[in-house]
């Protein structure tokens, strides 16, 4: 592709996910190897893929292509753009071989640390008393961020599961 995209456009995110195909599945490993990959699998004309990923060209790389290229590759940077679009973030599911059981646990074990700093937080003797300050609650993000983390990983390894994927 001749033409950078704009930064944050799901112009950008395809060509991020091109890349990421390219790195992980091009017979060097370059992000370049990307496209060329993708147009094997899809079986359409490398100059219809340059032209669809060009904001400036009439028509648009189509969803179910992203989403058969997602699926086959295992790239996620479609996936990021979409949830990013929704409000929310993506988190992958976890590699193969971790269960749920131990996703759970995790997510228990991260979910409690969190609770305990907020409770701590509100606690009559803390800083600000039964009231959290700015520094608690910014003290708090780190630990609520990583639980959720862990939730939303042991939320995909079960609705993976769900569905059938092992």
């Amino acid at each position: 592709m001749t033409k950078r995209p704009v930064i944050g456009s799901a112009h950008e995110a395809l060509d991020r996910m091109f890349d990421q195909i390219g790195r992980a599945h091009g017979p060097n490993g370059s992000p370049s190897e990307g496209m060329l990959v993708a147009v094997g699998f899809l079986n359409i004309a490398r100059s219809t893929l340059y032209r669809q990923m060009d904001p400036d060209q009439p028509g648009e790389f189509a969803f179910a292509h992203a989403c058969q290229l997602a699926e086959r590759y295992g790239c996620t940077e479609g996936a990021a753009y979409l949830a990013a679009c929704a409000g929310g973030f993506f988190v992958p599911a976890p590699p193969e071989g971790d269960a749920a059981v131990q996703l759970t646990a995790e997510a228990m074990r991260e979910t409690s640390e969190a609770a305990a700093k907020i409770f701590a937080s509100a606690a009559i003797d803390s800083e600000g008393g039964v009231e959290i300050t700015p520094a608690e609650a910014r003290a708090a993000l780190p630990d609520v961020r990583d639980a959720l983390m862990a939730m939303s990983s042991l939320y995909a390894r079960l609705s993976a599961k769900a569905n059938g994927v092992r």
